[in-house]
């Protein structure tokens, strides 16, 4: 593994809130804080396509196995029925917009 420096300037005025937090990191720590927020800016860190795709996946999986018991139980049950679903989780993908 190779180190690699970079060095870049920040302002003492407009820049005040930076050097003020890099200046309270215990020694040691202000490369990992610098790393941790540029991998947060460029999407590192957060949720990637990977766990959307995954959870999509889950939601399909569970939605055919619920609608599979509903299909399968008497003729007067509907298949629109609505499925329990966490009033959080239904917020959340109606806000989605699709």
């Amino acid at each position: 593994m190779t180190k690699v420096t970079v060095s870049f300037t920040l302002d003492s005025d407009r820049d005040r809130r930076i050097l003020r937090y890099l200046e309270s990191l215990p020694r040691g720590e202000k490369s990992a804080a610098i790393r941790q927020a540029l991998d947060l800016q460029i999407g590192g860190g957060s949720v990637t396509l990977g766990d959307v795709y995954q959870a999509v996946k889950d939601l399909e999986r569970k939605v055919a196995e619920r609608l599979g018991g509903i299909q399968g139980n008497d003729a007067g049950n509907d298949a629109r029925a609505p499925v329990d679903e966490p009033v959080d989780v239904a917020a959340n993908l109606d806000s989605l917009g699709l």
